[in-house]
């Protein structure tokens, strides 16, 4: 992850640090803890199948992510004491536990705090999938704030990302392949990424598509001086 965060921030090379993709603070490395993705409380309840099947492991089921530990302030004063990590365990995990444990949610008890907590999720499998590009994009932006805004949509939500499709996931199938990889992206639709996490799909705002490259230098040379401060005025 360190290596990933440095194409866009070299100096991180230096100072050891590491950036939490929920709160965005550089942090030292001893500073996060490994996150299980899907919740514990749903692996758990997975086919005994496929739960000893060597192929489809927990980590494999759930999928991982490295969160932060240490306490949220906001001007010295402690919003939470246990992190991102913890955040995301007491905030939404019930609400996920309900979406993608067992038959699934019935569609007249999914909640605004329901479909925002697989919007959570969705933001943190895309980084856990394509890396810090994610969470640096505007749209990165806006999905972190809406991570601590847990029980309301963030005013600049797109209309079409605030719906969740969900269906009963095949409890008693043992296909391997359903179960090694809980989440898939697509990028079918300009400036939204479909996420499909287990038997739920919503939709996430991106900016850009993180797969395709980008530019890390200036394709046109600006003339000299050009980067320096300009103090001529505008009235003569």
């Amino acid at each position: 992850m360190r290596h990933d965060l440095a194409r866009f921030s070299p100096h991180i090379i230096d100072d050891q640090l590491l950036m939490c993709c929920a709160c965005g603070r550089l942090l030292p490395q001893d500073s996060f803890d490994l996150e299980h993705l899907v919740p514990q409380q749903v692996v758990k309840r997975d086919p005994i199948v496929v739960k000893t099947n060597p192929v489809t492991p927990v980590n494999i089921r759930s999928g991982n992510l490295l969160l932060c530990k240490r306490p949220l302030k906001i001007k010295d004063k402690i919003l939470y004491r246990n992190g991102c990590n913890s955040w995301k365990g007491r905030v939404f995990d019930s609400a996920l536990n309900d979406l993608v444990g067992g038959n699934g949610l019935k569609a007249g008890r999914c909640t605004q705090v329901h479909i925002i907590a697989a919007l959570s999720l969705a933001y943190l499998a895309m980084v856990a999938e394509f890396g810090f590009i994610v969470s640096l994009m505007p749209s990165g932006r806006l999905m972190r704030e809406q991570f601590f805004t847990p029980r309301k949509f963030h005013p600049s939500l797109p209309l079409k990302c605030q719906m969740l499709l969900g269906g009963e996931i095949p409890v008693e199938s043992p296909d391997a392949r359903l179960w090694s990889k809980p989440f898939s992206f697509g990028f079918d639709r300009p400036g939204i990424c479909t996420v499909v996490i287990r038997n739920i799909a919503v939709m996430l705002p991106v900016s850009r598509d993180p797969r395709l490259p980008f530019s890390q230098h200036l394709r046109i040379v600006p003339s000299r001086y050009k980067l320096r401060p300009d103090f001529g005025t505008v009235f003569r």
